[in-house]
């Protein structure tokens, strides 16, 4: 089977036998398709047959509604063409069984795939594919397309889904969606999308749309083309943007934290308009302090809020909280805290051999009034210095309380201990975490770094979730902070410590 074309005025096209002729004649020329039918399957581009155990056809050939198609058969070879299908509402000049010398011609004007089969040719053990029969063929007729614009989906306040059908009836489509509305500049389109199948059936086709105004009524209407030409069917419809609301404002964990700086963060959910957030900050819940005002836009949902600090005090607790607002009212995210950095300490060297003494929490000092000497917390603990004198081995920092979901702090390494392992872990008492008493102490948080560098190593071990929920329920937590320090030589330290979470 070879496809040949061929190009006649339209004036001629009505006369000849092996026209392909449209429903509506408007060119000056149109062309002419012609199936031959011959045994030359040798050459590669005549397409006699399909590949072996495929389901596509050797050849398709794509005609419009209401058109013909030529077939012919020159060759010695006897031949014949077998519907497997549905047929041709008209045809004329094929015999009825395989033979030679013939002219013939079908009308279409049903749209839909038509198949056949020249089922008597190319059946001997010559051909390629051996003794194999595959001579299918299909005639596409190509119908109009249609179209259908249908009800919008997922709206936001200011975002929506552009919702539409197509059946292509055989054609390549192209299609958009149009909208208007309240903020948009005349008509906007969507961009230009290619319907993946040129079928027979419906698909449904979308398309997203963003910038929209809250609480405000749109029309969208689905246009789709075909060879240049528009699909009609479509309606406009109306869909409806929710309507704005209060912001929504998180606070979450500060970032970056050093002796003098701290990065808030938080997240903002503008409700459908433009909303206005900042920080509040301070070393109380009072705060006393804000940063400068940022603007996060309608669209897009929770969106990150943040705001450096700088010039802070080392070693101090501050708490802080997000806050937004727009005309809807006003929203305030929950209170956080965090502790900046402690400067580093430097270790003395006694002048004399001392004792060792058991590590504590507190040191004494005498009162202004000369009388008993008051209890004050010390920032910092340090493991007894070796028999003998020298310098401590390690200095831990950490406050008292603490507030969130995680203790902080630092661990002064002398240079001698450089690459030790240092392991840190948060232990509470059985009886803290639940309502059934036990005494026994659990781990609720662990940190370890198998070499950790001479210097100050700052620490943060959060909660696990059992804590985290002791927490919540209690409002506060009491800890033991316990800190090991294996050097690569010498015996393991260890010091431990009380805290309170809040």
């Amino acid at each position: 089977m070879k496809l040949r074309k061929r190009y006649l005025p339209v004036a001629a096209v009505l006369g000849v036998a092996f026209a392909i002729v449209p429903a509506v004649a408007v060119a000056a020329l149109t062309e002419v398709k012609q199936l031959e039918i011959n045994e030359n399957c040798v050459d590669p581009d005549w397409p006699c047959w399909a590949a072996p155990g495929s389901s596509s056809p050797a050849l398709k050939v794509t005609i419009a509604v209401g058109g013909e198609v030529m077939f012919t058969d020159h060759a010695s070879t006897a031949a014949s063409v077998v519907w497997t299908g549905s047929a041709p509402t008209t045809c004329s000049g094929i015999p009825v069984s395989a033979s030679t010398g013939w002219e013939g011609k079908c009308e279409f004007t049903i749209p839909g795939i038509y198949r056949f089969e020249s089922s008597t040719l190319f059946n001997d053990t010559n051909t390629p594919y051996g003794d194999a029969n595959y001579t299918k063929y299909e005639v596409v007729v190509a119908g109009t397309p249609t179209d259908a614009t249908t009800p919008s989906s997922g709206e936001t306040q200011t975002e929506a889904m552009l919702n539409g059908s197509i059946d292509p009836e055989g054609n390549s489509v192209e299609y958009h969606f149009e909208y208007e509305g309240p903020g948009v500049t005349g008509k906007q389109s969507t961009p230009t999308a290619t319907l993946s199948a040129s079928d027979f059936a419906s698909h449904s086709v979308s398309a997203p749309v963003t910038g929209l105004q809250a609480g405000m009524t749109y029309h969208s209407l689905l246009v789709a083309t075909y060879g240049g030409k528009a699909v009609a069917g479509a309606t406009t419809q109306t869909f409806t943007t929710h309507a704005a609301t209060a912001p929504t404002a998180t606070t979450l964990a500060a970032e970056g934290l050093n002796e003098t700086e701290a990065t808030l963060k938080g997240t903002v959910d503008p409700g459908g308009e433009a909303t206005e957030y900042f920080f509040e900050y301070g070393t109380g819940t009072s705060y006393g302090q804000k940063t400068g005002r940022a603007t996060v836009s309608a669209s897009g949902g929770n969106q990150g809020a943040s705001a450096t600090l700088k010039g802070l005090i080392p070693g101090t607790e501050y708490h802080f909280r997000l806050v937004a607002k727009n005309t809807q009212g006003p929203a305030e995210g929950l209170d956080h805290s965090f502790k900046t950095m402690s400067p580093p300490t430097t270790p003395t060297t006694p002048t004399t051999p001392t004792t060792p003494t058991t590590p504590t929490a507190t040191t004494s000092t005498q009162s202004s009034s000369g009388g008993t000497p008051a209890a004050t917390t010390s920032g910092a603990i340090e493991t007894p210095p070796p028999p003998g004198g020298g310098s401590p081995v390690a200095t831990l920092a950490l406050a008292n309380a603490q507030h969130g979901d995680a203790v902080h702090g630092t661990v002064q390494i002398p240079a001698a201990d450089g690459g030790a392992r240092l392991e840190v872990e948060l232990l509470a008492q059985g009886a803290s975490l639940a309502k059934v008493k036990r005494s026994s102490s659990s781990r609720v948080g662990r940190l370890v770094r198998s070499s950790a560098a001479a210097g100050t190593v700052s620490f943060t071990v959060s909660l696990d979730a059992q804590a985290k929920r002791a927490l919540r329920q209690h409002h506060k937590l009491a800890l033991i902070v316990k800190i090991v320090l294996t050097p690569k030589h010498g015996a393991a330290m260890t010091i431990t410590r009380s805290v309170v979470v809040r």
